[in-house]
């Protein structure tokens, strides 16, 4: 397992290394990072990074800027001091808020909460493909209720481009450019959606599949997915291991 620890104390960094070292378990730390360039540099440097222990209060920021610069696939375990920050945490999709002072055993119990996520995605799986077998087709959503200010609008899913995470909200972007929120995570809402239409391309972004124009290079290893009109501005940049697993349901 890859994992990055974003910690500005370096005596904290150092000791959640060594638990990490000695939990029984195989376990790659990829590096440390005390600010947020630091950390943006790891995590695009590791696409196939898949757990980040993040201290909230770093030094030059808070880490959650760390996951409005770049995205990741990696699952998130919260760090900090502070219980102020726990609904916000939970906002980026964190499996687990570790309070501060911690031991191997807050970190152990974070770690079985990402392996139980790992296999509850995995039994979901086998699941759909019992079913496919069955000759049982799998239930999707094909309707959603989107909330504006001023009004809430009932689409088809196929009318949907594609859905982003920003600021603690979900948005939903349809093809005559009408947007809404709904009130769910993305993780759960891409749980409703049918995998064959829908992609969830980084911890930010759910894209239709159909709405892919083309996929573009960028100066560093992560790639950059641009839209159809009338989204076609949209330039969403993703890391590899989600590059090569788009690309096997484009072609």
């Amino acid at each position: 397992m890859k994992v990055l620890i974003i910690e500005d104390e370096r005596p904290l960094a150092q000791g959640l290394l060594s638990i990490l070292e000695n939990c029984g378990r195989d376990i790659q730390v990829i590096g440390t990072a005390a600010n947020i360039p630091d950390a943006v540099d790891l995590i695009r440097a590791c696409p196939d990074l898949q757990l980040i222990f993040a201290d909230i209060r770093i030094e030059d920021g808070y880490s959650f800027d760390v996951f409005g610069v770049v995205s990741t696939n990696a699952l998130i375990v919260f760090t900090t001091a502070y219980e102020e920050y726990a609904l916000k945490a939970f906002d980026y999709d964190c499996i687990d808020y570790v309070m501060k002072p911690y031991d191997m055993a807050d970190i152990v119990s974070a770690l079985e909460k990402y392996e139980r996520r790992i296999l509850h995605t995995g039994v979901d799986d086998a699941r759909r493909a019992m079913d496919y077998l069955r000759g049982k087709p799998a239930q999707y959503r094909q309707r959603l209720e989107l909330h504006r200010a001023d009004s809430t609008r009932i689409v088809d899913t196929q009318e949907i481009c594609y859905i982003e995470y920003e600021l603690g909200s979900i948005r939903v972007f349809c093809n005559d450019k009408f947007s809404g929120c709904v009130d769910k995570s993305l993780s759960r809402l891409y749980e409703e959606l049918n995998p064959d239409i829908f992609f969830k391309v980084s911890r930010n972004y759910i894209i239709n599949i159909s709405q892919v124009d083309r996929i573009r290079p960028t100066l560093k290893r992560n790639k950059l997915i641009q839209l159809k009109a009338p989204y076609q501005n949209v330039q969403i940049e993703v890391g590899m291991e989600s590059v090569k697993a788009l690309k096997g349901k484009l072609l």
